[in-house]
């Protein structure tokens, strides 16, 4: 997940805002009690679900980066491999007539 999920009784407002926009058209159909427990059923279903919370998640504001500058995501010896098998894949391509035509 992007960042930590607050505690039940906090104040959530991205998990708020999502619950209202979902219960938004039922708001003139449902009495006040249905309406509040269809409010609650769906924040614990955003806030819990295996698929919906990390999509709720995506929506937080994310920390920047404490500084810029380019990361390594793979040891150096791991793509100069990958290079090597790329560059024989494509090698052995042009043998068989699928490279790009000179």
């Amino acid at each position: 997940m992007s960042s930590p999920r607050p505690e039940a009784d906090e104040s959530d407002p991205i998990l708020e805002a999502r619950v209202a926009h979902a219960v938004a058209p039922y708001a003139d159909l449902l009495p006040a009690e249905d309406l509040e427990a269809l409010r609650a059923l769906t924040a614990r279903f955003l806030a819990t679900h295996p698929v919906a919370a990390p999509l709720v998640d995506r929506l937080r504001p994310r920390t920047p980066p404490a500084s810029s500058g380019e990361v390594d995501r793979r040891e150096r010896a791991a793509l100069a491999e990958a290079a090597q098998r790329l560059a024989a894949k494509a090698s052995a391509a042009r043998g068989r007539g699928r490279g790009p035509a000179r």
